[in-house]
């Protein structure tokens, strides 16, 4: 998860018998940043006893947020999120008559700056739960936080 430091996985390197290979057998290889949300490739040379390489890619993923506030109104519902501006492109709010979020509808805000989103269409006199999370696009591809935990109103 993106905090703003640099992310660097530590590595245990085994044979194919599943003994734990020395340090000195193996470098490894890391890119450069490795702080910002998105994909990095790590690359492991093998030398001494062993040959070859392989390369093993992690990824950060952005901050989560929450709901900061639910208002209900007769057929809608207004989310109010807790607002993340680092490595944030925008939040999917999901709405579900059900805690567990089955048949679950989900809608997208695309701007981080952008903290409130109205839920219409809704029933009167149910109750919906909510939640959110962030997503930051990189070079096309989508990156996910974790879904926050959930809150719920009745519609009035």
């Amino acid at each position: 998860t993106y905090d703003g430091t640099t992310k660097k996985p530590s590595i245990v390197v085994k044979d194919s018998k599943g003994n734990t290979i020395s340090s000195s057998n193996y470098t490894i290889t890391y890119p450069s940043g490795m702080k910002n949300v998105g994909t990095y490739k790590v690359k492991i040379t093998f030398k001494g006893n062993y040959s070859g390489t392989k390369t093993l890619t992690y990824k950060i993923n952005p901050a989560p947020t929450t709901v900061s506030k639910l208002t209900a109104y007769k057929k809608s519902i207004t989310v109010n999120i807790t607002k993340e501006t680092p490595q944030v492109t925008g939040y999917q709010v999901q709405y579900s008559r059900s805690k567990s979020f089955t048949n679950a509808k989900t809608t997208t805000v695309k701007s981080y700056k952008t903290t409130k989103c109205t839920i219409k269409d809704l029933s009167r006199g149910k109750t919906y739960y909510v939640r959110v999370r962030t997503y930051k696009t990189v070079d096309g591809v989508r990156y996910y936080s974790g879904w926050s935990t959930y809150k719920y109103t009745k519609t009035k």
